[in-house]
C-alpha cells in the first residue's frame, strides 16, 4: 500500500510536469496514443486496473492493492500503471487537446477528419514513460504494442479520432481500428486503415487536371478490364451531390450501361446528407474524373488523382 500512496504522489507531481512539458512541445520524443472524445472522461481505478490486467494478460491488482505482475495508482486526471517494471501515464482531461479545435483543423487537409476534429471536446492518452531520443526502434515498437493493446480496451464510441504525437497523424476510427491497436505493428496498421484522403484541390489545379486528361483517354482500358473481370476492386471517382454539397468520391462500380455507371459508395462521405459509405448511387460516365483497380498481380492501375491529391496536400502544407 505504500508504495501505491507514493506513486500516487509521484504521479500529480510527475504527471502534471509531464503534460506541462508536451504542451509547450519539448523536443522530446512522446510515445504515446491520443483519444480525442466528444465527452470527458475519467478512469476508476479498479476498471483500469481489470482492463490493462486484460489487455497484458497480468494481474494489476483491484485499483487499491497491488497483483503479481505491478499495479494501478489513479490521481484524478492523471494516472499511472506499472507493470513488468515499465510505468505508463494515462492522461484524462476536460478540455480540448489544442487551445483552438477549429483554428488548428485549418490545417487538416482530409475534409473527413477536418470536422471530427473540430467535435471533439476533450481527450485521453496512454503514454510511455522513461522514453527518450537513445531508446531504439524495436523498444519503441514494443512501447507502442503494449499501448495500442491497452488502447484497444479503452476505445468506445465517445472516442472520434486518434492522434499520434510521435508521428503527427490522424486516424478515424473505423471497423478495422481495434485490430490494428491489437496488432504486432500498430504504427503500420493504423496507418493501413487509413482510406484515400477527401482533399479539397481546385478544378483548374494543374496536377489534377493533367490526372483527369489521363483517366478519361485511357477509359477503355477500365472498361475492357472490367468486363473481362482481369482483376479486382473496380471503382471510379466521380462527383455526387445532395442538396447543395458535391464530393468527387470513389464507387466501388457493380455494373456499367452505356453512358452511365452504377456502384456504391467507397468512402465515407464528408458532408452528403443521408450517403453514407455503402450507400448505392450511379454516375456518368463524362463526369469521371479517375478510375483504378488491382490487376491478378495485385499492381494498382489507375488512380491517377490519388497521386495529384497526396502532391497537393504536400504543397498546402508547405504553403501553410
Amino acid at each position: 500500500m505504500i508504495w501505491i500512496a507514493i506513486v500516487v504522489i509521484l504521479t500529480l507531481i510527475g504527471g502534471f510536469v509531464y503534460w506541462w512539458m508536451r504542451r509547450r512541445k519539448q523536443r522530446t520524443r512522446l510515445v504515446s496514443l491520443v483519444a480525442l472524445v466528444k465527452e470527458p472522461v475519467e478512469f476508476d481505478p479498479a476498471v483500469l486496473a481489470r482492463l490493462a490486467g486484460k489487455a497484458w494478460g497480468a494481474d494489476l491488482g483491484d485499483g487499491e492493492t497491488e497483483g503479481a505482475d505491478g499495479f494501478v495508482a489513479c490521481a484524478g486526471v492523471v494516472n499511472t500503471i506499472v507493470h513488468q517494471g515499465r510505468m505508463f501515464l494515462i492522461n484524462c482531461f476536460p478540455n480540448p487537446y489544442s487551445d483552438n479545435s477549429e483554428e488548428a483543423a485549418e490545417d487538416i487537409a482530409d475534409l473527413r477528419i477536418r470536422p471530427l476534429f473540430v467535435e471533439h471536446r476533450a481527450w485521453f492518452s496512454c503514454d510511455a514513460l522513461g522514453v527518450d531520443g537513445t531508446t531504439g526502434e524495436e523498444e519503441i515498437l514494443e512501447w507502442y504494442r503494449r499501448l495500442g493493446k491497452l488502447f484497444g480496451e479503452l476505445l468506445d464510441d465517445n472516442c472520434l479520432l486518434i492522434y499520434l504525437p510521435d508521428a503527427k497523424a490522424l486516424y478515424p476510427i473505423n471497423e478495422d481500428t481495434e485490430a490494428a491497436l491489437r496488432s504486432e505493428n500498430p504504427l503500420a496498421d493504423l496507418h493501413a486503415t487509413m482510406t484515400v484522403p477527401v482533399i479539397e484541390v481546385s478544378d483548374d489545379d494543374p496536377l489534377m487536371l493533367q490526372a483527369v486528361e489521363k483517366a478519361r483517354q485511357s477509359w477503355p482500358e477500365f472498361v475492357a478490364a472490367y468486363e473481362a473481370q482481369a482483376g479486382k476492386n473496380f471503382s471510379v471517382k466521380a462527383p455526387v451531390s445532395y442538396a447543395d454539397n458535391t464530393e468527387f468520391i470513389w464507387v466501388a462500380v457493380t455494373s456499367i450501361e452505356g453512358e452511365r455507371v452504377y456502384g456504391e459508395l467507397a468512402n465515407e462521405p464528408a458532408n452528403l446528407g443521408p450517403l453514407k459509405l455503402g450507400s448505392k448511387v450511379s454516375v456518368l460516365v463524362a463526369d469521371l474524373n479517375d478510375w483504378c483497380y488491382f490487376d491478378s498481380q495485385g499492381n494498382l492501375k489507375g488512380g491517377f488523382t490519388i497521386e495529384a491529391v497526396q502532391k497537393a496536400a504536400q504543397r498546402s502544407r508547405k504553403q501553410k
